[in-house]
């Protein structure tokens, strides 16, 4: 499971003190967001955390989920894991602001880690101006991608660096910070006015009607928020138990014929309490793990489940191994992903 800190915001010395530079001057139009990432969203790029619209220490999304953490003032854009990147690109025209590339990519797993990148919590990134005063800022950028520079006018999908793992994260994501005149703006909303009635509609009946005439967004504002609802984004085997973060890193090993244990594994993010994930292992011989799942307790930004069985003889049979993971929630299955070995 990953860790979550406390109230945590962006640090505003990055994207403040570097003064606009000059550039090419900017047509006033409507300000409309594209992704910050390219990426096929739903397959290569997942969004784990959305912005936090409640003020006080309880945590609330667009979509009156929890798919975020306490104090968070952006969108993440999430690859699968350490060993893959994405472009990240600018998601309006613009002219840089300012830059940083000087971070290393590590994993923020601990409260040391948080301390050794106190004050530089965005690592590397861009930061945006915009027309009529917005402002896009870009975190978490890959240690020496960054391809453009303070006064250099950008247009949309103009690429800005790769995804990494730089300043406070704790898996390799672009971080995406709108701004309007220095405000955090969700981009799922638009405005401040709107973040404050959605948080009293969440508060009052629990969800209501997302209305997205005003989101920033071009693309389809419902797909986006798709992933904060729950969702499987990877599933596959293993010759061993498996933890969260050795799925992070990548470091999962495959089972080979005479490996000690043969083990078939679902990571999900964003997963609401009361859950369940139920998993089924079945190889040439018939069925060689299954479980239902106990009920998640609480709100998981990630979680692996997994199921298997020790080896007893002296190699597992030859043939096709499936496993089958689904995601239920009140009794209903709401997602099934299935994959295959053959050993």
């Amino acid at each position: 499971m990953m860790r979550r800190f406390g109230t945590f915001g962006f640090v505003a010395g990055f994207s403040v003190g570097f003064g606009l530079i000059a550039g090419t001057p900017l047509q006033a139009e409507d300000f409309e967001l594209t992704l910050p990432v390219d990426c096929t969203l739903g397959k290569d790029c997942f969004v784990q955390n959305y912005v936090d619209i409640d003020p006080t220490s309880a945590v609330l999304t667009a979509s009156c989920d929890q798919a975020g953490y306490d104090g968070h003032k952006g969108t993440d854009f999430r690859v699968l894991n350490t060993s893959k990147s994405a472009d990240v690109v600018a998601s309006a025209p613009g002219v840089v602001k300012g830059v940083r590339d000087e971070m290393p990519d590590r994993l923020v797993l601990s409260e040391d880690d948080r301390k050794q990148v106190g004050g530089k919590e965005c690592g590397n990134g861009v930061v945006i101006a915009h027309n009529d005063g917005w402002e896009t800022q870009y975190c978490h950028l890959q240690l020496g991608s960054v391809t453009v520079k303070p006064g250099q006018s950008v247009e949309r999908g103009t690429k800005l660096g790769r995804v990494g793992y730089s300043g406070f994260a704790a898996f390799p994501h672009v971080h995406l910070s709108v701004r309007k005149n220095g405000q955090m703006i969700d981009p799922f909303l638009g405005t401040e006015d709107n973040a404050l009635s959605r948080l009293e509609t969440c508060q009052s009946d629990g969800r209501g009607t997302l209305q997205h005439e005003d989101a920033l967004w071009q693309a389809d504002a419902n797909g986006l928020l798709t992933d904060g609802t729950g969702k499987i984004i990877e599933t596959g085997f293993a010759d061993a138990p498996v933890k969260s973060i050795d799925v992070e890193r990548a470091d999962v090993q495959p089972p080979a014929a005479g490996s000690s244990a043969l083990v078939y594994f679902a990571r999900l993010i964003n997963v609401r309490k009361g859950d369940r994930i139920a998993l089924r292992l079945v190889g040439p011989q018939g069925v060689l793990a299954e479980t239902d799942g106990k009920p998640i307790e609480g709100q998981k930004a990630q979680w692996v489940a997994f199921a298997g069985r020790k080896l007893k003889q002296e190699s597992w049979p030859a043939g096709n191994y499936v496993g089958t993971a689904m995601l239920i929630r009140d009794g209903e299955i709401i997602q099934q992903e299935s994959s295959v070995l053959s050993l």
